[in-house]
């Protein structure tokens, strides 16, 4: 993670600012990957400092054990009221050890509107030598008045060869690399988790979801699915497999999970189902109910491949 990032073009924007002596009092780092933001924004606090991990102010900013470098929310806890106040608080004492503290909020989409509220003020205007670094997956629930204050940074999705390096870092060889990489759109922590293992859980709930033949059938298993953790790669692979069967079908030959999924669906059903779910995944990033999507998509499938049925009787 620590060299996907030093590749961004925010990453590279922070270090020239700290090398200028221009840092912002507080920076807003925007990053959907929810898996590793708390990770993308150590390295940002790394550079803050000046120093790295292989360092022993590096490794003690790392380990959390740095006093003038302190991350929320706490292990197994919420960034609530009551942690806002303890911060502000504590950001009016000076810094034990240096001549600057360094405020790091992961998951900010998370906190309140109380509690974003009870900070403006200190982001705003933090005392002498304090500075802030937050990070959100998602700009939406921020307070337009917090991201007026903070100095934003964007870090897009990553490239798929961007992906696919890192993740032979991790783990040479691994058998889901390169699947892992195609389908993860991008974000790395899904990627981690797809080469881990979870690849063969979406191809399931992908066949699943194309074994659905009947409205009823299909409301069951968009319930099922509604809160998935892979939701866009879930239909990205419904869209491969319509493709993949139709190919199939057309050609007259096929492999045993292609005959599987083909099974009872109709040739011009495939092909429409394949636009269906392309279309369902280019809307995923604007629809906050996955399970209503999902059932629209397959719905449609369903009934392109009834009326195919019905004009073959």
């Amino acid at each position: 993670m620590e060299n996907l990032i030093e590749q961004t073009t925010a990453y590279k924007i922070f270090c020239r600012e700290a090398e200028a002596g221009r840092l912002a009092h507080a920076y807003m780092i925007a990053f959907e990957d929810t898996a590793c933001l708390s990770e993308a924004l150590t390295v940002f606090a790394l550079r803050f400092f000046g120093t790295d991990r292989t360092q022993k102010l590096g490794g003690r900013i790392v380990r959390g054990a740095y006093p003038d470098c302190r991350f929320y929310p706490e292990q197994g806890k919420k960034f609530n009221a009551e942690a806002a106040v303890a911060l502000i608080e504590d950001s009016a004492m000076r810094p034990s050890e240096g001549d600057r503290k360094l405020y790091v909020i992961s998951s900010f989409e998370e906190c309140s509107a109380v509690v974003q509220n009870k900070l403006l003020k200190v982001i705003e205007e933090p005392p002498e030598g304090v500075s802030f670094i937050l990070g959100a997956s998602t700009l939406s629930p921020v307070l337009p008045t917090i991201i007026s204050r903070v100095r934003l940074l964007e870090i897009p999705p990553f490239t798929e060869g961007q992906i696919a390096a890192a993740l032979e870092r991790a783990n040479p060889g691994g058998k889901y690399n390169a699947m892992a990489a195609a389908s993860c759109g991008g974000v790395y922590g899904t990627a981690l988790a797809l080469a881990q293992g979870q690849l063969e859980e979406i191809r399931t709930a992908a066949e699943e979801i194309l074994s659905a033949k009947t409205a009823s059938a299909a409301g069951l298993v968009s319930m099922k699915y509604a809160e998935s953790k892979f939701k866009r790669q879930v239909v990205a692979e419904v869209q491969r497999i319509c493709f993949s069967a139709a190919r199939a079908a057309a050609g007259g030959k096929r492999s045993d999970s292609d005959e599987k999924v083909a099974a009872g669906w109709q040739l011009p059903a495939l092909l429409r189902g394949a636009e269906i779910y392309g279309k369902a995944l280019r809307d995923i990033k604007f629809n906050a109910y996955f399970s209503a999507l999902l059932y629209s998509a397959m719905l449609a499938m369903i009934e392109e491949n009834n009326k195919w049925l019905k004009l073959s009787e």
